[in-house]
């Protein structure tokens, strides 16, 4: 991506990953804020990545842009013992795969359509791809799909585009049930994680997966 201000799509911007992001990058660059929650500021847009066509409309009042972050995606806590096979629609599992996995998945398949020639697109999953926890089979799924996905996907762009996935472990603001979930992880601050999606967005690698 060349040197310059970018106008860049980041949704999730008001969670917990999404507020450092946002502000290592509003000073410099165009930063069109959204997320689940209603819009505090005009130029913010509300966004659900499950609706695959609201994302797609979106996209296309936006665009073109250089790049598309996403730091969202839901998925739930549940033990495996009282996890039950059970179809999509009603299983444990159906909001991580909805959510957080398809959800984002869709986003950067959309963005293609919008992006500038040597564009990015950066994604979150999260450090229970490789360190699991009591509760978290679902988040284990989903962030270990998304990453293989990333690194196949990123063999086949075109136009220089770029695609690469930041996995962090707790983060510096966490609420402390969530942080309950994960005993003994250290927590990473804001600054060094906002630090990653830069590299993503500036650095030019591709297909990578960052982990923090």
């Amino acid at each position: 991506m060349n040197s310059g201000p970018k106008k860049i799509l980041l949704v999730g911007a008001k969670g917990v990953v999404g507020r450092w992001v946002h502000r290592a990058l509003k000073a410099d660059h165009t930063v069109i804020a959204a997320g689940l929650e209603e819009p505090l500021e005009a130029d913010e847009l509300q966004l659900d990545l499950t609706d695959t066509e609201a994302v797609q409309q979106a996209l296309h009042r936006l665009g073109p842009l250089d790049a598309v972050v996403s730091t969202a995606g839901r998925a739930h806590f549940r033990a495996l013992a009282n996890v039950t096979a059970a179809p999509l629609a009603t299983s444990v599992y159906g909001l991580g795969l909805q959510d957080k996995l398809m959800g984002q998945v869709n986003l950067a398949l959309a963005a293609r359509e919008v992006l500038k020639p040597g564009g990015s697109i950066t994604l979150t999953s999260g450090t229970t791809s490789t360190e699991p926890i009591l509760g978290g089979s679902a988040l284990s799924m989903v962030n270990g799909a998304l990453e293989s996905w990333v690194r196949a996907a990123a063999t086949e762009l075109p136009q220089g585009w770029r695609i690469n996935v930041v996995s962090p472990s707790l983060v510096e603001g966490t609420p402390a049930a969530s942080c309950a979930a994960f005993p003994g992880f250290e927590r990473v601050s804001g600054p060094r994680v906002a630090l990653a999606y830069l590299r993503c967005l500036f650095s030019g690698i591709n297909g990578h997966v960052i982990r923090i």
